[in-house]
C-alpha cells in the first residue's frame, strides 16, 4: 500500500472585516475599491506523486554485541549478502566461531531472509512465541548451548539370553536436554518431569546459577498435545531464547539473531 503525504487539517477562516475607506492624498477624493476579480490569485500548491517518490525499503543489520563495536550498522542495499570470517560482504575476521562463509542474507521486495551455509555453529534466531522442536534440535539459553533428546528410552527388556543389565531407575520424563560443552563433548543431561521441563537460574528443574545471562525463570519445554513435537517457550527472560534454524527463514523488523559471537538486530523500515 502506498502511503500518500498527509496534509495538515484546514482551519476555519474568520469573516473578513470591511475594508477601510481610502482617499487620494492630493485631491481628498475617495479612491474606488479594487475589483476582487482582478486581484492576484494565491499561489497554487504543489502536490507530490507519493508512489513515485517513496524510497525503497533497505533492510539493515545492527551489531548489538560483537566485533567492531556496538551499534555498527550494515545496509543490505543489494540482493545477496554473505556473512562470515573470510572475504565476504559482511566480514568479522576475528570471530573464529564463524565459518569463512557462514550465512546468506537475501533482501527482496522489502523482505529479508537468512540461510545457514552449512556452518559448524549454525544461525540462531530469537523466538517470539512457542516454537516446536524435534529430536536433536539445538537452542541457546544464556551462555548454555542445549540439545533436545526426544528419543523413546529403551524398554528395559532382557538380552537374547534373558539377562537384565544393571541400571539406574528410569525417569518418568518424556524427553531430555543435553548440555553441549566448549571444545566438544556433552555435559549435564536432565530429564523432564513428565511432559515439562523448566530452565533458569534458580527454582527450576534445570538451573544454571553461575550463568549471569540467564534469568531466574528463563524458558520451558512442554510436550505438544496435538503433535509429536516439544514446544520451547521463552518465559519473559531478559536476554531471550534462541533456536538454531534449519533451511531459509524470513526475518522481521526487531528480530535478533546470533551468527558466531555476533548478536545482530534486524531493522526493516
Amino acid at each position: 500500500m502506498t502511503l500518500q503525504p498527509q496534509q495538515p487539517p484546514s482551519r476555519p477562516q474568520a469573516p473578513a472585516a470591511p475594508a477601510a475607506p481610502r482617499f487620494d492624498a492630493a485631491t481628498g477624493q475617495p479612491v474606488a475599491a479594487a475589483n476582487p476579480a482582478l486581484q492576484s490569485k494565491p499561489a497554487a500548491r504543489t502536490m507530490f506523486f507519493g508512489a513515485l517518490q517513496q524510497q525503497a525499503v533497505v533492510p539493515r543489520l545492527v551489531v548489538i554485541k560483537g566485533e567492531g563495536g556496538d551499534g555498527v550498522t550494515y545496509h543490505l542495499s543489494g540482493t545477496n549478502h554473505v556473512v562470515g570470517r573470510g572475504n565476504c560482504d559482511i566480514r568479522f575476521a576475528e570471530d573464529h566461531f564463524l565459518n569463512p562463509e557462514h550465512a546468506l542474507f537475501t533482501a527482496q521486495d522489502g523482505r529479508l531472509f537468512v540461510k545457514d551455509r552449512n556452518s559448524a555453529n549454525g544461525v540462531f534466531v530469537r523466538i517470539k512465541s512457542p516454537v516446536p522442536l524435534e529430536h536433536d534440535d539445538c537452542f541457546l539459553v544464556g551462555e548454555q548451548l542445549l540439545r533436545l533428546d526426544a528419543r523413546p528410552l529403551p524398554d528395559g527388556s532382557p538380552d537374547n539370553e534373558g539377562t537384565y543389565r544393571y541400571s539406574s531407575p528410569r525417569p518418568d520424563g518424556l524427553f531430555r536436554i543435553i548440555q553441549l560443552l566448549a571444545g566438544g563433548g556433552e555435559g549435564r543431561v536432565r530429564s523432564a518431569r513428565g511432559g515439562s521441563l523448566t530452565i533458569g537460574r534458580e527454582g527450576n528443574i534445570v538451573d544454571f546459577p553461575d550463568d549471569r545471562f540467564i534469568s531466574g525463570r528463563h524458558a520451558r519445554l512442554d510436550v505438544a498435545s496435538d503433535s509429536p513435537h516439544v514446544l520451547l517457550t521463552d518465559t519473559g527472560s531478559r536476554n531471550g531464547t534462541f533456536v538454531r534454524i534449519k533451511g531459509a527463514q524470513e526475518l522481521f523488523h526487531g528480530d535478533y539473531l546470533f551468527v558466531g559471537q555476533q548478536l545482530l538486530r534486524v531493522e526493516i523500515s
